[in-house]
């Protein structure tokens, strides 16, 4: 056998491995009792070491070794494609990166944070960020520890943040987050001297299984089918792409907020097909993996918000809303409804803030995460730093830990240097979207009539089918023509709410 067919051999035993895993921590969150929380962990640890030392193992190297120099990155064998050149690249990348980690660090990393995973449930649930705090400790301590052995040359947080952004500098997202940061609290500045838009009856009783019922047909128009998919309810909305044929997405389902079950339906509908997008035929590869979470991140939000706020989308999906809750949405207007879902008024929890504040939520945890790894922030000290940035960004003064530093699981799941990434997809679907609607000027009409298939096929046509063959700066370029700015994302925020607000009049 060819060296690079064991190659792809061994990286689909590692596939398979980590799909399990996925698996046990998808059932940990949908249907396991509460008392298999005491052996969980050290399932969960066992599959993770295991894949660990797959990743690493002598016969990986070997074969790796025989195609590119792990040193010089130089490829030995000619007669590779140009594609299969990329994939050994991304290969060697990953390959380096995992066995400067030992695996006892691996395992004891999972351990921590399936532990701390259950902690943090408890603790939100309580209102008690001190239930929660010894678990983050250990969490925060061995992020540092894994910071110092991947290395860094500019700062810690840059080795953490390269494992979901790779090549991201803390230095180059501080630039702009910077830029992002003033107009943002202008315009929010702006609009909070208007009157406010009535929303008060997105707020009303609306039963789980109407709501559940929404959510799958928006799920069905969106491209999934019941055969390769899966939607449950969960305390935090996520999805996991178990392989190309099984997508598993969960939402937390609020009786008074059916607004917060469509924005998370359509958030995680749109990472799942970019997950069911990656290119079967390279399953296994890095080809047909998710190029980096900000781009991922970028699809979520395509649909959440520059889709699923838009009227166009709305002229289709109100009428049915109005059909399916009558007493709830019959004598609101198209035009009453489509303001209502885009009121811009600071919320305490991040899913559930208007686009504006959005991005503000995610910069104050950026910041109290590079202060957390530099060493300039203690743990226990989170909650008064995250209040203090609440109160400066967004206006806003959490009474409830589960208002603020406990409502997302990222950091009981050891996911520090991810949050940025949310920014980043902002960013990235904005810049996306722009050219969309060059490439696609009907798309509006088509989305009025419940078509959402040209959307669907334009982001795999350009985004999903190419997994990592390029870098996130290079599909940026190759999709838009240009390389990433905070410019389309506030140019769009400017044109919308500026009209929605009459700002200029």
């Amino acid at each position: 056998m060819h060296p690079y067919q064991r190659l792809i051999k061994l990286s689909k035993q590692i596939a398979h491995l980590s799909s399990i895993t996925y698996l046990l921590e998808w059932d940990q969150e949908i249907y396991m009792p509460s008392d298999g929380i005491e052996y969980r962990p050290e399932q969960i640890a066992l599959l993770s070491g295991l894949v660990h030392q797959k990743k690493t193992s002598k016969a990986f190297a070997k074969c790796l070794d025989s195609l590119i120099d792990l040193d010089t990155k130089k490829v030995k064998d000619p007669h590779l494609t140009p594609i299969q050149i990329t994939a050994l690249q991304r290969w060697c990348r990953d390959y380096l990166l995992a066995a400067k980690i030992p695996s006892s660090f691996v395992k004891n990393f999972a351990h921590v944070t399936s532990k701390a995973a259950h902690a943090w449930q408890i603790a939100k649930r309580h209102n008690d960020f001190k239930l929660f705090l010894p678990h983050l400790q250990k969490v925060i301590s061995l992020c540092r520890l894994k910071a110092d052995i991947i290395g860094y040359q500019e700062h810690p947080y840059d080795a953490l943040l390269d494992t979901y952004e790779p090549e991201a500098k803390t230095s180059d997202l501080t630039d702009i987050f910077s830029k992002l940061k003033l107009p943002l609290k202008q315009l929010l500045k702006e609009i909070s001297i208007k009157d406010p838009v009535e929303n008060r009856f997105l707020y009303q009783l609306c039963p789980k299984h109407t709501q559940l019922e929404f959510a799958h047909l928006i799920l069905e128009k969106m491209g999934f089918s019941p055969s390769s998919s899966r939607l449950d309810c969960s305390m935090h909305p996520f999805c996991t792409g178990l392989q190309p044929k099984d997508t598993r997405m969960t939402v937390a389902v609020n009786p008074e907020n059916i607004l917060g079950t469509i924005s998370a339906t359509l958030h995680e509908g749109g990472h799942g097909l970019y997950h069911m997008g990656l290119s079967a035929e390279y399953y296994g590869t890095p080809l047909a993996e998710s190029l980096s979470l900000g781009i991922d991140e970028s699809q979520s939000r395509f649909w959440e918000t520059l889709i699923g706020q838009n009227r166009h989308f709305w002229q289709y999906f109100f009428p049915i809303l109005q059909q399916k809750l009558p007493k709830q949405f019959g004598l609101i207007t198209l035009d009453q409804f489509y303001r209502a879902i885009n009121s811009v008024k600071p919320h305490f929890i991040r899913i559930e803030t208007d686009e504006i504040s959005y991005n503000l939520h995610v910069l104050l945890r950026f910041e109290i995460e590079k202060q957390l790894i530099e060493g300039s922030l203690s743990a226990k000290d989170i909650p008064e730093a995250w209040n203090e940035r609440m109160r400066d960004y967004l206006g806003l003064d959490p009474k409830l830990d589960s208002q603020g530093c406990l409502q997302d699981i990222h950091w009981s799941l050891g996911m520090i240097g991810y949050f940025p990434t949310y920014a980043l997809g902002n960013l990235y679907a904005a810049q996306f979207f722009s050219q969309f609607k060059k490439d696609q000027p009907d798309w509006e009409t088509q989305a009025e009539q419940g078509n959402l298939s040209p959307i669907r096929s334009w982001l795999q046509t350009h985004i999903h089918q190419f997994g990592r063959q390029y870098t996130q700066e290079e599909l940026c370029q190759k999709v838009t023509g240009a390389v990433l700015s905070e410019k389309p994302f506030i140019d769009y925020l400017q044109k919308k709410y500026r009209t929605l607000y009459q700002l200029d009049s």
